[in-house]
């Protein structure tokens, strides 16, 4: 099930897949690929468990960003996504962006980090290498970055995917699953065990008394 807000054409907004009542210790926020990719979303929730709330950023309704390099090239939209977030950062949050969505959720991650100082816990790009120039002085980044790639597909060759490793002082993983770029819908267990795993190996130890909290009527 689905609560939308209400979305103006040319808003951003945040679809917030409903889970069960168990406090969550983790809030996934998603980037599709283009604005009419949020339903996959939707299918993945229901195979993470309830400890994820995953809530998936549906961009302006307008012409031009089903394109590619609209949703990469726009600082603006990443701006507002941020300020969209607002009342959502009260969890610790992870990034899972697609394609074209990989791109803007590590400019959004650079924004939230720069401006309150707390990075992600994990930022996953799936089927994107990394295609910016290398810069000087230290990372952008200091939260562990994650990198999901099908082994056959040749828009995304690997040693491009590896790149996404300078872009963070923290960890840097990478996953190859069988297939070219529809690993998402053949593999989406393992994607959803990916997640599981990596997001529960760094559960921070005030969400775990929140939650435990929560549950007691604290």
């Amino acid at each position: 099930m689905y609560s939308l807000s209400q979305i103006k054409p040319d808003d951003v907004g945040l679809i917030r897949i409903l889970q069960t009542e168990t406090p969550s210790s983790f809030r996934l926020i998603c980037f599709p690929e283009s604005a009419h990719s949020t339903a996959y979303y939707l299918s993945l929730s229901e195979l993470l468990l309830p400890t994820v709330e995953v809530l998936a950023i549906q961009y302006p309704l307008y012409a031009g960003f089903e394109d590619d390099e609209r949703l990469t090239d726009s600082a603006d939209l990443a701006d507002r996504i941020f300020g969209a977030l607002g009342e959502w950062m009260d969890r610790p949050l992870a990034f899972f962006g697609h394609r074209a969505g990989a791109d803007l959720a590590y400019r959004v991650a650079e924004r939230l980090e720069r401006e309150t100082g707390t990075p992600l816990l994990t930022l996953f790009v799936s089927g994107r290498t990394a295609h910016w120039g290398m810069t000087l002085g230290p990372p952008a980044l200091g939260c562990r970055i994650v990198a999901l790639a099908g082994e056959g597909d040749p828009k995304t060759p690997l040693r491009g995917v590896r790149a996404w490793r300078r872009r963070t002082s923290g960890r840097f993983d990478l996953e190859v699953f069988p297939g070219s770029r529809y690993y998402l819908d053949s593999s989406r267990r393992e994607v959803v065990n990916l997640v599981h795993d990596q997001l529960l190996s760094q559960v921070p130890v005030d969400a775990e008394w929140e939650a435990g909290a929560e549950d007691q009527g604290a």
